[in-house]
């Protein structure tokens, strides 16, 4: 359907001359070979990795420094184009050269021609990670108590070596266009994943001049405080995923009430949690598990962000409900959540999301009929109380004009930033294209179609040159009928 309108690990595997560049002011970045990888995955990627030391403060230029990590894959052509890509990752808390041995297979094109350069935020990967020690990350087996969660932040907080007021995406922004300077750039491309779609437009916002053109994959409007509407986003792209089962013959006749059956379960869990025992994923030992209507809401949403674990949730719920089989869907979440605690840097979450999102919250809304309900606002209300808020422009949550090109990419199913809020973030950018892949979930650039699209956007720097015409063939990943995957 078209509309037109994760600290990486740096190491250095060569004694070569480092490339090095300069600031006005004398500093220097001095890049040499190096090996990326990404949290809880054996994959690696080669890139130049340096270091640019920066402010913790921008208005006590002598005080505080802080050094941030830079890493660049170089373009394959020997001559590639002036401008490179900037890549600004998800999160908040994701570092940009962590996320790079898995998404470089989707920015092979573009980096052809261009070298991709990623910045780990401040707070992030090799940037002063704002890490929070791993028994303070959430937990698929722990009870929901937001006193707990609240004494967690304050002792994360106590914890780490920095002034968390200073970790905001608007400092970033600054910390962006030093390391575009000391590269000598006059302009760059810049795309942005989920969170990644704010920073990159916040950057836009503070430096227009500096950008040629912007790529929002899962996008997040200025005007959103990103957290207050999880709960309706879920529940939407849930119902999404079990109308297009209901609509594929084979899923239908499999799974015929999913809907109904999934009500029952909830209920019965509030008023009666059932203890079960189940096979850790990542250690391989058995483990005892409390399951609770809250566990299955968030054992639930983290299913739902990609369309291959989406094909999955009408087998695991119909298990759940028909046979009890909780364990298993229990298990496939746990996977996905130790990924994310991995990956996102809490302490660097909190800056972010106490700051911009927090102040401009509506906590009297009542969720209570949704299936996470009113379960993410508590969790961030408890936290933010705790956490010392920087400041943020009065403008920060308004829209701003822009005249360059701009694409937009949104999941059909996205559980987190659907297709609407590309929408409302388009009005602001006339000259943009808005394209949904129907039956896709949350981050889309995977996808080989969206990639070409991608690539030929950047590469001839308009939407009126680009073939979307494979857009209206994309399709969601076919469901799970049993185990074994999908009907022959």
């Amino acid at each position: 359907m078209k509309k037109v309108t994760l600290a990486a690990t740096c190491l250095a595997i060569a004694a070569i001359t480092p490339t090095a560049w300069a600031l006005p002011d004398g500093n220097t970045i001095e890049f040499s070979n190096c090996m990326l990888s990404m949290p809880g995955s054996p994959a690696t990627a080669a890139a130049r990795c340096g270091r640019l030391e920066v402010p913790e403060n921008p208005d006590e230029p002598g005080g505080r420094m802080i050094s941030l990590h830079i890493a660049v894959a170089d373009a394959s052509d020997p001559q590639p184009e002036a401008d490179p890509l900037f890549f600004f990752a998800g999160g908040p808390g994701q570092a940009a050269t962590e996320t790079w041995p898995m998404i470089r297979g989707s920015l092979r094109g573009i980096n052809k021609t261009r070298d991709i350069v990623m910045i780990d935020q401040r707070g992030t990967g090799g940037s002063n990670k704002l890490q929070c020690p791993a028994e303070d990350m959430p937990d698929l087996n722990a009870e929901v108590d937001f006193d707990e969660i609240a004494r967690l932040a304050r002792e994360c907080l106590a914890g780490l070596d920095a002034d968390t007021r200073y970790y905001t995406t608007t400092i970033a922004a600054g910390d962006v266009d030093a390391v575009r300077r000391a590269m000598g750039y006059e302009q760059v491309n810049i795309m942005g994943v989920s969170y990644g779609t704010r920073a990159a437009q916040v950057y836009l916002r503070e430096f227009p001049d500096r950008v040629r053109t912007m790529t929002l994959d899962s996008v997040v409007p200025m005007q959103l405080a990103l957290g207050q509407e999880h709960a309706l986003m879920l529940d939407s792209a849930l119902n999404r995923v079990l109308d297009d089962c209901a609509a594929d013959a084979a899923c239908r006749e499999r799974f015929p009430d999913p809907r109904q059956g999934l009500a029952r379960l909830l209920a019965d869990l509030r008023s009666n949690p059932r203890s079960i025992t189940i096979i850790n994923p990542v250690t391989g030992e058995q483990e005892p598990l409390t399951v609770t209507a809250e566990t299955l809401a968030v054992a639930i949403r983290f299913l739902s962000y990609s369309s291959e674990s989406q094909a999955v949730l009408p087998l695991l719920l119909h298990e759940a409900v028909t046979e009890d089989r909780l364990d298993r869907l229990a298990t496939q979440a746990m996977m996905v959540v130790g990924n994310l605690g991995e990956m996102i840097a809490r302490g660097m979450e909190m800056s972010v999301m106490c700051a911009e999102d927090y102040p401009f919250m509506n906590f009297g809304a009542d969720y209570s009929d949704t299936l996470i309900g009113n379960l993410m606002l508590k969790g961030i209300q408890a936290q933010c109380r705790e956490w010392p808020a920087g400041k943020v422009p009065d403008d920060f949550h308004e829209p701003f004009q822009a005249e360059l090109p701009v694409l937009l990419l949104s999941g059909e199913r996205d559980p987190v930033t659907p297709p609407a809020y590309a929408t409302r973030a388009a009005a602001a950018y006339p000259n943009h294209l808005d394209l949904v892949a129907d039956g896709l979930g949350h981050s889309v650039l995977r996808n080989v179609c969206l990639q070409q699209v991608a690539t030929d956007f950047i590469t001839t720097g308009s939407v009126d040159e680009v073939d979307t015409a494979c857009v209206d063939d994309i399709e969601g990943s076919p469901f799970f009928t049993t185990l074994l995957g999908p009907e022959p």
